[in-house]
């Protein structure tokens, strides 16, 4: 049998009891990080050591887990912090354990992403988790594109290093009065919350009152757009599109019609395709 186990995303303490028992029977062990997993091995301890899986080795292990599960052998899975799969390895294997009609099972535990949006104080019934953004701050900004308008919330992983170009990124997109949320150090002792507009949100970075260290959960709530198509004319809309981006010749044609800017950005991403 495969486990694909949860593991604490900071606090120790957040590990279930059934999580430490399977560990201690397993067959083998394998973690994407053998250092991280030796430190919540040791705290529970769990006596045993872990292989190294992670992205850059996982397709070549396959095969060597999949010899072991065919001869009854239980293998334990195991992340960094969180779920296996989650923006983690473990895809392919399960793809190879389904094709192989080799059973797995997951032993729920803590998740970063769930967190954030029980965290966030934005509208919890509809979410939608992207994993981790782009480095490139025009991709960036087709991400903006694609949330604009939606009614979601949305969820994505963010380096430090990265986070105020994402909310500046996001700004020039949506209204900076946009809903959203920056979580880092969940469930830790320093755990912070920061919520607000992107307006907001995007001052504190500036003012460095987000201290810029790890990785974050950024939490953005894209309210569905009221306004309708008809009270945009695309016979004016659209000369603009031949010298400028949707993203500056929304904002433009917002001072002219007065009316949202965010509105006339998704109708000129639509008449633009």
């Amino acid at each position: 049998m495969l486990f694909l186990i949860c593991t604490p995303i900071g606090n120790l303490n957040d590990f279930s009891l059934r999580s430490i028992i399977t560990l201690q029977e397993a067959d083998k062990i394998y973690a994407e990080d053998t250092r991280t997993a030796a430190k919540l091995f040791k705290f529970h301890d769990i006596k045993k050591k872990s292989v190294s899986f992670h992205e850059h080795n996982e397709v070549n292990l396959i095969s060597e887990i999949m010899l072991s599960l065919c001869s009854g052998k239980n293998i334990a899975i195991v992340s960094d912090a969180g779920a296996p799969l989650i923006s983690d390895p473990g895809y392919p294997l399960v793809q190879k354990c389904i094709e192989n009609n080799i059973p797995y099972t997951v032993l729920p535990g803590p998740s970063s992403v769930i967190n954030a949006v029980m965290l966030a104080g934005l509208p919890a019934n509809k979410f939608l988790f992207h994993g981790f953004l782009p480095r490139k701050y025009d991709s960036k900004i087709k991400v903006a594109e694609n949330l604009n308008g939606t009614g979601l919330t949305h969820i994505f992983f963010e380096s430090a290093k990265r986070l105020e170009k994402t909310i500046e990124a996001f700004i020039e997109v949506l209204d900076s009065s946009t809903r959203a949320a920056v979580c880092k150090e969940m469930t830790k002792e320093h755990e912070s919350i920061f919520r607000g507009s992107l307006y907001e949100i995007h001052m504190l970075l500036k003012n460095k009152k987000i201290n810029l260290l790890g990785e974050f959960v950024v939490a953005i709530y894209s309210e569905l757009s009221a306004k309708q198509d008809k009270n945009l004319d695309e016979s004016f809309c659209k000369p603009f599109l031949d010298y400028l981006s949707p993203s500056d010749a929304s904002k433009l044609i917002a001072k002219i019609v007065n009316l949202p800017k965010q509105d006339i950005y998704k109708y000129l991403v639509k008449i633009s395709k």
